[in-house]
């Protein structure tokens, strides 16, 4: 099944022009609570698909082109750099109606050894460095964050009444 899958989308991309690499957005947001962020510190944001989501092809990191929308999912949202998954050659966005997918792109699937169903279940894995902000709901304790390791990205809240980012911290401050 996720052989036909494949050669349809590839047969579809030939047909319609599609380009292969279609980039990412700049900037991609996810969203998790804050018992969730040192998980994240310490491993990246990590998907493993179920069944229904591997039959379903919904793979991958699920995230959304506006932090408001990524809010809806966690008292958190991780900004994360599109720039630095497009470089890495590692991860392909899956277009979807709030943003996209990030999921991991399977490498040994034009090998000629073909598409190894073992390799959705590996999931996707976004690193902590492809964070670029933490996007807090209230407004977090900044030295304790730094104390914890969240020092090298910037660190922003939403603001009470109009839900606009404001800035905390940027890690070139510290820098100076």
């Amino acid at each position: 099944m996720k052989k036909l899958l494949t050669e349809w989308r590839k047969f579809l991309r030939e047909q319609y022009g599609e380009s292969e690499d279609k980039g990412f957005p700049s900037k991609v947001y996810h969203g998790i609570s804050i018992d969730q962020l040192p998980s994240v510190r310490d491993v990246g944001i990590i998907n493993l698909p179920t069944d229904q989501d591997i039959e379903d092809d919904r793979m991958g990191v699920p995230t959304c082109s506006s932090p408001h929308d990524a809010r809806q999912y966690g008292n958190v949202v991780l900004e994360i750099d599109g720039g630095y998954l497009q470089e890495t050659q590692q991860f392909e966005p899956y277009p979807n109606s709030k943003g996209c997918r990030v999921k991991m792109r399977d490498s040994a699937s034009t090998s000629g050894s073909g598409v190894d169903p073992m390799v959705d279940r590996l999931g996707s894995k976004i690193p902590f460095e492809a964070i670029s902000n933490i996007i807090f709901t209230g407004t977090p304790n900044i030295e304790q964050l730094k104390e914890k390791g969240y020092g090298t990205v910037e660190i922003s809240s939403f603001t009470a009444d109009t839900g606009e980012i404001n800035s905390l911290h940027k890690p070139q401050e510290e820098e100076v």
